[in-house]
């Protein structure tokens, strides 16, 4: 399998192929790239062009026009949100900065908010009922992800993974195994099994933001949740880390389970 490895998203990404032929597996790997480029051009709060800059800037006075991929990244989280009562929303960005958890600038003059101050027109244009944050941190991996598996598909990939720091698909019928890094390790990864045309999305809870409490969620712990597309599965680790449930009607909604690394055993 030819592998390439790119800093993107705040993380590393890392995009591989094995039944392309060699003279074409570098330029698809390219494409991969170039998708998940484009999702973080379309989806950063650090750059002042990006959607959802101009969202969280402009949305409040008058309706913004974005990209496609941004607009189907918020119908998402719209519709996680309301699969899951609420308990995952990316309109947080006003309590991340207040915490300190990532550069507040990007959400200066912001006021605390949800997702349900969020519309999309019939034309797609998206409006805020008040001046709020939306940030995909918790999202915009995932769909990363998916989007590069779809562009390797598209260019004839048949057995290819594409993982944005923790944020993991598979694409073949060969199980692939999977790795993950956990903290209280000190052998660093551990294997939680093999996967086939499938995703897993890992989150510690340090830096996440409880939803109810609007407080950050410091326990150390760490989710890994499986499901068939990387969005789903990287959403869906943010509300496991606020509930701790392993079984909730949200997860078999998504076809999704979740991971929970075992304890390590002592050595003489």
């Amino acid at each position: 399998m030819m592998k390439r490895l790119r800093p993107l998203l705040g993380t590393w990404v890392e995009i591989g192929v094995e039944d392309v032929e060699a003279s074409r597996a570098a330029s698809v790997i390219e494409r991969g790239f170039a998708a998940v480029e484009l999702v973080h051009r379309l989806m950063s709060v650090h750059r002042p062009d990006s959607d959802l800059s101009r969202i969280n800037h402009d949305a409040w006075r008058a309706p913004v026009t974005v990209h496609p991929w941004t607009l189907k990244t918020l119908r998402w989280a719209l519709l996680i949100r309301a699969a899951t009562d609420g308990l995952f929303d990316c309109a947080l960005g006003h309590e991340l900065g207040r915490h300190g958890l990532v550069d507040g600038h990007a959400f200066e003059g912001a006021a605390s908010g949800s997702l349900a101050d969020v519309g999309i027109a019939r034309d797609g244009a998206v409006r805020l009922t008040r001046r709020i944050a939306l940030d995909f941190g918790g999202i915009a991996k995932g769909f990363a992800v998916d989007r590069a598996i779809a562009i390797l598909r598209a260019a004839g990939a048949r057995r290819a993974s594409v993982n944005a720091g923790g944020d993991l698909r598979v694409m073949g019928d060969a199980p692939q195994a999977v790795h993950v890094r956990t903290p209280s390790d000190p052998r660093g990864l551990r294997l939680a099994g093999f996967l086939t045309n499938g995703a897993i999305a890992t989150s510690a809870t340090d830096g996440a933001i409880d939803v109810t409490t609007r407080q950050p969620i410091r326990d150390g712990r760490i989710w890994s949740v499986i499901a068939p597309r990387c969005i789903v599965a990287d959403a869906l680790t943010k509300v496991v880390a606020q509930t701790g449930r392993t079984e909730a009607p949200w997860l078999a909604r998504f076809g999704a389970t979740v991971w929970v690394p075992p304890p390590l055993l002592a050595t003489a």
